[in-house]
Protein backbone atom coordinates (compact mmCIF):
# COMPACT_ATOMS: atom_id res chain seq x y z
CA UNK A 1 0.00 0.00 0.00
CA UNK A 2 1.02 3.59 -0.45
CA UNK A 3 1.72 6.39 1.93
CA UNK A 4 -0.73 8.26 4.07
CA UNK A 5 0.91 10.85 6.23
CA UNK A 6 3.06 13.93 6.19
CA UNK A 7 4.18 13.31 2.60
CA UNK A 8 0.60 13.17 1.35
CA UNK A 9 -0.68 16.23 -0.47
CA UNK A 10 -4.47 16.65 -0.61
CA UNK A 11 -4.32 19.00 -3.61
CA UNK A 12 -2.72 16.44 -5.96
CA UNK A 13 -0.64 13.28 -5.40
CA UNK A 14 3.11 13.71 -5.08
CA UNK A 15 4.45 11.06 -7.48
CA UNK A 16 8.14 11.98 -7.48
CA UNK A 17 10.67 14.68 -6.72
CA UNK A 18 9.93 17.96 -8.58
CA UNK A 19 13.60 18.03 -9.62
CA UNK A 20 12.87 15.04 -11.87
CA UNK A 21 11.30 16.51 -15.00
CA UNK A 22 10.25 13.84 -17.49
CA UNK A 23 8.93 14.85 -20.89
CA UNK A 24 5.22 14.59 -21.63
CA UNK A 25 5.79 11.37 -23.57
CA UNK A 26 7.84 9.87 -20.70
CA UNK A 27 5.11 10.78 -18.19
CA UNK A 28 2.45 9.13 -20.35
CA UNK A 29 4.55 5.97 -20.68
CA UNK A 30 5.31 5.95 -16.96
CA UNK A 31 1.64 6.30 -15.95
CA UNK A 32 0.56 3.75 -18.57
CA UNK A 33 2.98 1.21 -17.06
CA UNK A 34 1.88 2.15 -13.53
CA UNK A 35 -1.78 1.64 -14.49
CA UNK A 36 -0.99 -1.77 -15.98
CA UNK A 37 1.01 -2.65 -12.88
CA UNK A 38 -1.86 -1.61 -10.60
CA UNK A 39 -4.25 -3.88 -12.52
CA UNK A 40 -2.21 -6.84 -11.26
CA UNK A 41 -3.07 -5.90 -7.66
CA UNK A 42 -6.79 -6.52 -6.98
CA UNK A 43 -6.46 -5.21 -3.43
CA UNK A 44 -5.34 -1.79 -4.69
CA UNK A 45 -8.20 -1.67 -7.17
CA UNK A 46 -10.73 -2.60 -4.47
CA UNK A 47 -9.39 0.00 -2.01
CA UNK A 48 -9.35 2.68 -4.74
CA UNK A 49 -12.96 1.88 -5.68
CA UNK A 50 -14.23 1.86 -2.09
CA UNK A 51 -12.57 5.18 -1.23
CA UNK A 52 -13.84 6.75 -4.46
CA UNK A 53 -17.40 5.71 -3.65
CA UNK A 54 -17.45 7.25 -0.16
CA UNK A 55 -18.63 10.72 -1.35
CA UNK A 56 -21.47 9.15 -3.36
CA UNK A 57 -22.56 7.18 -0.31
CA UNK A 58 -22.36 10.37 1.77
CA UNK A 59 -24.56 12.17 -0.77
CA UNK A 60 -27.11 9.34 -0.66
CA UNK A 61 -27.15 9.40 3.14
CA UNK A 62 -27.53 13.18 3.09
CA UNK A 63 -30.45 12.89 0.66
CA UNK A 64 -32.14 10.52 3.12
CA UNK A 65 -31.44 12.80 6.04
CA UNK A 66 -32.63 16.00 4.38
CA UNK A 67 -35.29 15.01 1.82
CA UNK A 68 -36.63 18.57 1.51
CA UNK A 69 -33.78 19.46 -0.84
CA UNK A 70 -34.37 16.50 -3.14
CA UNK A 71 -38.12 15.99 -3.25
CA UNK A 72 -40.78 18.17 -4.84
CA UNK A 73 -43.87 18.64 -2.74
CA UNK A 74 -47.21 20.11 -3.70
CA UNK A 75 -46.86 23.77 -4.55
CA UNK A 76 -49.32 26.54 -5.25
CA UNK A 77 -49.35 28.43 -8.55
CA UNK A 78 -46.29 30.70 -8.74
CA UNK A 79 -44.74 29.05 -5.67
CA UNK A 80 -42.00 27.05 -7.46
CA UNK A 81 -39.92 30.20 -7.98
CA UNK A 82 -40.20 31.08 -4.31
CA UNK A 83 -39.21 27.53 -3.32
CA UNK A 84 -36.31 27.59 -5.76
CA UNK A 85 -34.97 30.78 -4.17
CA UNK A 86 -34.90 29.12 -0.76
CA UNK A 87 -33.60 25.71 -1.89
CA UNK A 88 -31.03 26.86 -4.50
CA UNK A 89 -28.34 28.05 -2.04
CA UNK A 90 -28.57 24.76 -0.15
CA UNK A 91 -28.30 22.76 -3.39
CA UNK A 92 -25.27 24.78 -4.49
CA UNK A 93 -23.66 24.16 -1.10
CA UNK A 94 -24.41 20.42 -1.33
CA UNK A 95 -22.86 20.24 -4.81
CA UNK A 96 -19.74 22.14 -3.73
CA UNK A 97 -19.27 19.98 -0.63
CA UNK A 98 -19.79 16.84 -2.74
CA UNK A 99 -17.19 17.95 -5.29
CA UNK A 100 -14.72 18.76 -2.51
CA UNK A 101 -15.30 15.38 -0.86
CA UNK A 102 -14.96 13.63 -4.23
CA UNK A 103 -11.63 15.35 -4.89
CA UNK A 104 -10.24 14.55 -1.42
CA UNK A 105 -11.39 10.92 -1.76
CA UNK A 106 -9.78 10.62 -5.21
CA UNK A 107 -6.46 12.09 -4.08
CA UNK A 108 -6.46 9.93 -0.94
CA UNK A 109 -7.18 6.83 -3.05
CA UNK A 110 -4.36 7.80 -5.45
CA UNK A 111 -1.93 8.27 -2.55
CA UNK A 112 -2.84 4.96 -0.94
CA UNK A 113 -3.07 2.75 -4.02
CA UNK A 114 -1.44 4.28 -7.10
CA UNK A 115 1.53 6.45 -6.17
CA UNK A 116 3.71 3.51 -5.12
CA UNK A 117 3.12 1.91 -8.53
CA UNK A 118 4.47 5.03 -10.26
CA UNK A 119 7.54 4.98 -8.02
CA UNK A 120 8.04 1.26 -8.67
CA UNK A 121 7.94 1.89 -12.43
CA UNK A 122 10.51 4.65 -12.03
CA UNK A 123 12.75 2.31 -10.02
CA UNK A 124 12.34 -0.40 -12.67
CA UNK A 125 13.48 2.11 -15.28
CA UNK A 126 16.64 2.80 -13.28
CA UNK A 127 15.59 6.15 -11.83
CA UNK A 128 16.50 6.00 -8.13
CA UNK A 129 13.53 7.35 -6.17
CA UNK A 130 12.50 6.83 -2.57
CA UNK A 131 9.60 4.40 -2.33
CA UNK A 132 8.02 6.37 0.50
CA UNK A 133 8.31 10.07 -0.46
CA UNK A 134 9.44 10.06 -4.11
CA UNK A 135 12.66 11.98 -3.44
CA UNK A 136 15.44 11.33 -5.95
CA UNK A 137 18.25 9.27 -4.45
CA UNK A 138 21.91 9.73 -5.19
CA UNK A 139 22.64 7.84 -8.44
CA UNK A 140 25.90 6.43 -7.08
CA UNK A 141 24.27 5.16 -3.83
CA UNK A 142 20.60 4.34 -4.55
CA UNK A 143 20.55 1.88 -1.65
CA UNK A 144 21.33 4.57 0.94
CA UNK A 145 18.68 6.07 3.19
CA UNK A 146 16.48 8.78 1.67
CA UNK A 147 17.81 12.26 2.45
CA UNK A 148 14.25 13.61 2.78
CA UNK A 149 12.43 11.05 4.95
CA UNK A 150 15.18 8.62 6.05
CA UNK A 151 13.43 5.59 4.51
CA UNK A 152 15.57 2.60 3.56
CA UNK A 153 14.27 -0.13 1.27
CA UNK A 154 13.72 -3.37 3.16
CA UNK A 155 15.96 -5.39 0.82
CA UNK A 156 18.95 -3.14 1.45
CA UNK A 157 18.26 -3.11 5.16
CA UNK A 158 18.33 -6.91 5.30
CA UNK A 159 21.49 -7.04 3.18
CA UNK A 160 23.14 -4.43 5.39
CA UNK A 161 22.30 -6.40 8.53
CA UNK A 162 24.30 -9.34 7.21
CA UNK A 163 27.34 -7.24 6.32
CA UNK A 164 30.50 -6.95 8.44
CA UNK A 165 30.08 -3.17 8.70
CA UNK A 166 27.31 -3.74 11.27
CA UNK A 167 29.75 -5.28 13.75
CA UNK A 168 29.51 -8.91 12.68
CA UNK A 169 32.76 -10.72 12.03
CA UNK A 170 33.21 -12.30 8.60
CA UNK A 171 32.52 -15.81 9.92
CA UNK A 172 29.27 -14.83 11.64
CA UNK A 173 26.48 -17.46 11.31
CA UNK A 174 24.14 -14.99 9.60
CA UNK A 175 26.66 -14.57 6.79
CA UNK A 176 27.05 -18.33 6.47
CA UNK A 177 23.27 -18.67 6.19
CA UNK A 178 23.21 -15.93 3.56
CA UNK A 179 25.93 -17.72 1.60
CA UNK A 180 23.97 -21.00 1.79
CA UNK A 181 20.84 -19.25 0.50
CA UNK A 182 22.82 -17.78 -2.37
CA UNK A 183 24.26 -21.19 -3.27
CA UNK A 184 20.86 -22.85 -3.23
CA UNK A 185 19.41 -20.11 -5.44
CA UNK A 186 17.08 -18.88 -2.72
CA UNK A 187 16.73 -15.12 -2.53
CA UNK A 188 15.71 -13.32 0.59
Amino acid sequence: MGTFGAAMNLIWPHFYDPAFRPTHRERLAMHWKANLRMLRFPRDIAVFTVISLIPILALLLFSEWLPVLFLNGPAAAGAPFAELKTVAPALVLVVLVFLLLQHVAFVTAMNLTYVHHVRAVLSEQGIPVCERCGQLSAPDHPESACPECGYRPLATTLEDLDSPKHGEPLGHPSQDAAANHAQNGIRR
